[in-house]
């Protein structure tokens, strides 16, 4: 997703794909919210306690739907962890080449 809110990609099976999400559309508000990062973010946080789905309007060229992602997970984001007795390919892609 873009900071526009253009979704330019779902992960099957995932909650925005079980929503009915797909690439191509935009997000044009966030539980009544115009939409920003910001709102979205919150939204996501606040789901994270509650029961509701988190409700976006979204526009598909000349439609526009109500779509609720029924998701309360919280923030999450990748980020890369030590396997042990595994080879660390990492250290040696980054590692400086001799010329």
């Amino acid at each position: 997703m873009s900071t526009k809110g253009d979704i330019t990609d779902v992960l099957p099976d995932g909650p925005a794909f079980k929503a009915g999400f797909i690439p191509g559309m935009g997000i044009v508000s966030v539980d009544g919210r115009a939409f920003s990062g910001e709102v979205l973010k919150e939204a996501i946080r606040g789901a994270k306690d509650g029961r509701d789905p988190i409700r976006l309007t979204v526009k598909s060229g000349p439609f526009v739907k109500e779509l609720a992602v029924d998701y309360h997970g919280g923030e999450r984001y990748p980020r890369l962890e030590r396997v042990e007795d595994a080879p660390d390919l990492l250290t040696q892609i980054l590692a400086p080449h001799a010329k």
